[in-house]
């Protein structure tokens, strides 16, 4: 599981600096066209879609299975005085089972439509005939490391859970899995 666990953590640094350098190009290409767009009056026609169709997908999907990992996504300290009781880490178990069952479902859609776009050939129309079928394969990419993740974290939970050890919290795990910066 070690092994494994590396693996997944090499990806998720992989994707992301994929995000990273995702949200610096978006960054690059706005004020390439505000300067183009007020001082050239010549705005650059294809940055809208390439904006909101590739790199922003790129960047919120590339970027989940590592945020969760790290800890980075928004949580709900409310229960956090019975954190290291064995009915919060039984919850904790129940919560990620039921959230791994709606990221499984949201995999298998994004998969089916994004092979039927690709089988279908679709294009957004505009001045650029751009491919429907990227932004989908980001998203089953992001979604099914997340996937992964939640799993290598779900089994090391019930693991420490049947040996009478009450796991870390979720965003401290990784120090018991391995993780390597």
């Amino acid at each position: 599981m070690l092994k494994l666990n590396n693996l997944v953590s090499r990806i998720e640094n992989a994707l992301m600096t994929l995000a990273g350098a995702a949200l610096a190009f978006i960054m690059l290409i706005v004020v390439a066209d505000v300067i183009l767009r007020y001082f050239f009056s010549s705005p650059l026609s294809w940055s809208h879609e390439i904006i909101s169709m590739y790199l922003v997908t790129q960047v919120f999907f590339l970027a989940l299975a590592g945020t969760f990992r790290d800890g980075g996504h928004i949580k709900v300290d409310l229960f956090d005085r019975f954190q290291n009781t064995w009915v919060f880490s039984v919850a904790e178990i129940l919560a990620i089972c039921m959230t791994l069952l709606f990221f499984c479902l949201m995999l298998q859609q994004m998969a089916a439509h994004g092979w039927q776009v690709f089988l279908s050939n679709d294009i957004l129309d505009g001045a650029i005939p751009w491919p429907t079928w990227p932004p989908y394969f980001l998203g089953t990419v992001g979604v099914g490391l997340l996937i992964l993740r939640m799993a290598l974290i779900l089994f090391k939970k019930i693991i420490l859970l049947s040996k009478g050890e009450i796991p870390d919290r979720i965003e401290n795990i990784e120090t018991t899995l391995g993780h390597r910066q």
